[in-house]
């Protein structure tokens, strides 16, 4: 397996000098934020940062994330337009990273984005980080807009129920989720690119608006739409593992062969539909990443992981990513390296 390390790009605090820096060094995981979902990433633009990883000795990892359109998701006015723009994306992305045996181009389908209720969750310890109550999420008033931890916009009055309406129920998302698959899950054959859906997340439904990845029969009816290596699966032990019903070691066993990349990461539960971001240690959170990490070798996964959120022990992210430290991704990353070592390596 490769460790990844997820770059937000140029204004990240934490630069490519310190990625550098690491071991095992991560394979970058990135995007192009320039770019709305359904504008095209252009060559110029792709090229300026693969001078950028080169100049530093790096290799490029996932893509985290080309995003679908809302269009895309719903069938609007604009999806053809917005596929043909990810097509272009996807073939530039080709372009610039030939000698790449195999590109990892992540999206998700959630009609708004991973929320959380709190970004700095005081731990007995002191320690902060991300977590979500459902309680506090039910009893936000809309009236006034939207806009929680972790997204990249906000969503006036006006704009969350447009999403409303646009989105409906569950069925008919799943038949434009077809559509758009068909046209990309064969370009993507074509130039060697895996498409990793990731889950929801959190995994169920919010403010009404359909959660489409959230447990296995999900994630089965999304293979079933194209059948292909292509058409594939961010598995985030986090976002699936925060729901108590889903067996994650059986979904690894059952998936893997779906499974183009992992986001390794565990929640902890302490009521219906409350959770906080547990240390990647953690005995007592929801899963443990030593049985995790031994499911994924045992079924024969050799992909890329990379932890994911974390807990802010220095209170670094103040002035960063809440949710994203440093040091907390780069120790989870050395302690999950040194489980697949000794797993692979016994003495």
């Amino acid at each position: 397996m490769k460790t990844g390390f997820r770059w937000y790009g140029p204004a990240d605090r934490v630069p490519l000098t310190w990625l550098r820096q690491m071991t095992p060094q991560p394979l970058v995981v990135t995007h192009l934020d320039q770019f709305a979902p359904g504008e095209t990433w252009t060559v110029d633009a792709i090229q300026a940062l693969r001078h950028n990883l080169d100049s530093h000795g790096l290799q490029i990892g996932p893509l985290e994330s080309v995003f679908w359109s809302d269009d895309m998701k719903t069938g609007g006015a604009l999806r053809d337009q917005h596929i043909g723009a990810t097509i272009d994306t996807l073939r530039n992305l080709r372009a610039v990273f030939p000698d790449e045996p195999e590109l990892i181009v992540t999206y998700n389908l959630m009609a708004l984005d991973w929320s959380r209720t709190d970004l700095a969750w005081e731990h007995p310890n002191g320690a902060r980080g991300l977590a979500f109550d459902q309680q506090k999420w039910e009893g936000m008033d809309v009236s006034r807009g939207l806009y929680l931890p972790g997204w990249g916009k906000g969503y006036s009055e006006a704009e969350f129920r447009h999403l409303s309406d646009i989105y409906g129920d569950k069925a008919a998302m799943w038949q434009h989720i077809h559509y758009v698959l068909a046209a990309l899950v064969p370009v993507c054959e074509e130039l060697n690119i895996r498409l990793a859906a990731h889950p929801n997340d959190p995994p169920w439904t919010t403010f009404g608006l359909p959660a489409m990845l959230c447990n296995a029969e999900d994630i089965q009816k999304l293979m079933s739409l194209y059948p292909s290596k292509a058409n594939a699966l961010c598995f985030c032990t986090g976002s699936l593992g925060a729901l108590p019903e889903n067996d994650i070691l059986q979904m690894i066993s059952t998936f893997v062969d779906n499974i183009a990349w992992c986001h390794l990461r565990v929640t902890k539960t302490t009521g219906d539909r409350v959770f906080h971001e547990a240390d990647h240690a953690d005995p007592e959170a929801d899963w443990d990443l030593l049985d995790i990490m031994k499911a994924l070798i045992s079924a024969g996964f050799d992909g890329t992981f990379r932890s994911d959120h974390g807990l802010d022990i220095l209170h670094e992210t103040e002035l960063g990513m809440r949710g994203y430290p440093a040091i907390d991704r780069y120790t989870a990353n050395k302690m999950l390296w040194a489980y697949h070592r000794a797993l692979t390596n016994p003495l």
